[in-house]
């Protein structure tokens, strides 16, 4: 599928455009084009700065009649083919300039995105490759090879050039939407691989579940679900997985009975038994509580959920140092919690620090209103934070 969405790379056009400075040869143009007394370079730099495109191209068209074994130029008249949006005629001037000039990096990179635009994925994997060759570091190049890797359907080599994209890098947004996509369908590969050996094995109905979870057709899921627990009442993970969609749909009664299905057979499940110390926690009994949220923070100490709602119980049951040490933990693992700041603030003033507990109630009711996580945070992978 074609990438609609513009990626930023302005900054590589202006590395590549480097309008600052004439090219090497911009020095004798104005004696190269006495007869009009016109200096194409100069008049089509001038339009590049003013965004005036059709002239800078009309410009560099004409110093190339006198000139056509200017690779730079060359280069300069693709990228602006290319910022106008005209991709197809981008595509012989940028491989006219990265055959004079076969170390251009630019050249080869906007010629495979020019490929890519107008959709030849085939043909724009040879000059992005040829670009990482000359500049293995490049962001953008891991970025566009990926992309049409994924267009063509080679879903696992596109995976490994996406991950590859640097987090800081302009790209890194779309490269991991990307990637999820490409693990999605991957995943929906090697599903329906499966199933042409047995479309009616556990197996299959447990990964059709997963791939229905994706596409939030919960209720089909749980279906999926439960066929592969008649098949298989022993697969790791199901009645967890059925669980976490009830539970994040508030139905706490008929998600209970699904995480204490998971233990039966797998005790150490971190998500069940969090849940599970979730729930008796939110029912008062601080003792049924106790254990199963023991069990979750023995198994991932990790766990910020598993020490703030330990903390609550010993706060449910005054023991307030151990709340404390518990929800200062909490916090130094998920800062963004605003339960654990509200609970903070009431151990603050059970214990007589009114201002401390001011202070906790303020970035409490702050978080709330923000949605509970700072832009760019990752909530924790344990599910729904959600209690009954």
């Amino acid at each position: 599928m074609l990438v609609r969405k513009t990626i930023p790379l302005l900054f590589l056009l202006a590395t590549c455009l480097a309008v600052g400075a004439m090219p090497p040869k911009a020095a004798s143009s104005a004696q190269a084009n006495a007869s009009n007394q016109i200096d194409w370079l100069l008049e089509a730099k001038q339009a590049e700065r003013n965004g005036n495109f059709p002239r800078a191209v009309e410009c560099y068209t004409n110093y190339l009649k006198t000139h056509p074994q200017d690779a730079e130029v060359n280069q300069r008249l693709g990228l602006v083919y290319y910022l106008s949006n005209r991709f197809a005629e981008a595509i012989p001037v940028l491989q006219r300039a990265l055959k004079l000039d076969p170390k251009q990096w630019g050249s080869a990179l906007f010629l495979g995105v020019c490929l890519y635009r107008v959709g030849q994925f085939n043909k724009a994997l040879e000059p992005l490759r040829f670009a990482l060759k000359l500049k293995p570091d490049l962001p953008e190049g891991h970025f566009w090879l990926g992309s049409s890797l994924l267009a063509l359907g080679q879903n696992e080599e596109a995976i490994s050039q996406l991950q590859m994209v640097s987090a800081d890098s302009s790209v890194s947004l779309e490269a991991n939407a990307l990637l999820v996509r490409a693990f999605r369908e991957a995943a929906d590969g090697y599903y329906q691989r499966i199933e042409k050996i047995d479309r009616n094995s556990y197996r299959t109905h447990q990964l059709q579940g997963d791939t229905l979870v994706w596409r939030d057709r919960n209720t089909e899921a749980i279906e999926e679900y439960r066929k592969a627990l008649a098949r298989e009442p022993r697969i790791e993970g199901v009645h967890r997985a059925i669980g976490e969609l009830y539970w994040q749909q508030r139905e706490f009664e008929r998600a209970r009975p699904e995480y204490e299905a998971e233990l039966s057979s797998f005790p150490l499940d971190e998500v069940a038994n969090l849940r599970l110390g979730q729930y008796w926690l939110a029912k008062g009994e601080a003792a049924r509580a106790e254990k199963f949220l023991e069990t979750a923070l023995r198994v991932n100490r990790g766990s910020a959920e598993a020490h703030r709602d330990l903390a609550h119980l010993w706060l449910m049951r005054g023991e307030n140092l151990k709340a404390e040490s518990s929800l200062k933990t909490a916090l130094r693992k998920s800062p963004n919690d605003p339960f654990t700041h509200r609970l903070l603030a009431e151990l603050y003033e059970r214990t007589g620090r009114p201002e401390l507990a001011k202070q906790e109630q303020e970035t409490a009711q702050k978080l709330i209103s923000t949605g509970g996580e700072e832009p760019g945070k990752k909530p924790e992978r344990t599910g729904a934070r959600e209690s009954p």
